[in-house]
């Protein structure tokens, strides 16, 4: 039995509505999350106010470490518990969802 594909995704939308992004195939760890929060410093002039979820790894160690360091270029802020439909990044990701699944998958 072959199994099942699954890839994931990390995004930030900015105040003006744009979108960046990072595709990964394994679970979310401190160092992807760190590859992303690099990726945001990279592009942007400014220092980025990042909010975000309660997912276990964002309140990490490493990530707090890494975040203390660079503080001066990013801040993060976390919303409340259970509370996606705060998150503009949550309808994107229904969005894709919904259009991925509406694909028929090839049957061989």
């Amino acid at each position: 039995m072959s199994k099942r594909f699954s890839v994931n995704m990390v995004s930030a939308v900015t105040n003006q509505g744009k979108v960046q992004f990072m595709i990964y195939s394994e679970a979310m760890n401190a160092e992807r999350l760190i590859e992303f929060l690099k990726q945001l410093i990279q592009s942007s002039r400014r220092k980025i106010y990042l909010i975000l979820d309660n997912l276990k790894v964002h309140h990490s160690k490493v990530v707090k470490e890494w975040v203390e360091k660079n503080e001066g270029k990013i801040a993060l802020f976390f919303l409340p518990s259970y509370s996606p439909e705060m998150t503009p990044d949550e309808y994107l990701n229904c969005d894709l969802k919904q259009g991925l699944s509406a694909k028929k998958s090839p049957k061989n």
